[in-house]
């Protein structure tokens, strides 16, 4: 995660490194990327990055966690548009999932993403275990848990809506990995 030093920045200047993180990684995977094109492309000094990061993963992941964000935020507006109906709103979500890895502006990252996913990286995207998860991901489980359309599915306990959303989210990641 940056550090507080980066949050600091004024919003043009914090849009502007993340955009040339976005194009480095998009250029290259994690290991071949650098971070002085990164640097040259934001046009900061090489000490005012490590002011904002620690190194090139903690940038990297981050650039990460904001495509989960726009992820989540996504999911969420198919799921109000569909007014809990699970499987409407994952099938519309999969489907703006799939165009925007495969032909959205961020395409080229999300391809070095998955094509040079480590497990370091797949874990920092999936999550591990429910109980062990970072907070975004049991705030969206919840989420989901929360809105979804009960009536529809033949299932009611928590458990086994979990064990549901589980199996979809493996399937499209199956699709997509």
């Amino acid at each position: 995660m940056p550090k507080p030093t980066f949050f600091r920045l004024p919003e043009a200047k914090q849009k502007r490194l993340m955009d040339a993180a976005n194009k480095e990684f998009a250029r290259a995977p994690f290991n071949d990327a650098s971070i002085s094109h990164i640097i040259k492309d934001a046009g900061i000094p090489r000490g005012s990055y490590y002011q904002y990061f620690d190194d090139k993963a903690d940038l990297y992941f981050y650039l990460l966690e904001q495509v989960r964000h726009r992820a989540v935020a996504a999911l969420q507006q198919v799921m109000a548009k569909h007014h809990g109906d699970l499987f409407a709103a994952m099938s519309e979500f999969f489907g703006l999932t799939i165009d925007a890895l495969v032909q959205g502006p961020h395409a080229a990252l999300y391809r070095n993403v998955f094509l040079h996913m480590d497990f370091h990286s797949a874990s920092k995207m999936a999550g591990s275990p429910l109980a062990e998860r970072p907070r975004g991901h049991h705030e969206i489980h919840q989420y989901l848990l929360a809105n979804i359309d009960r009536r529809q599915l033949r299932i009611k306990s928590d458990d086994d809506v979990s064990l549901l959303i589980r199996q979809i989210v493996g399937m499209f990641m199956q699709t997509i990995g």
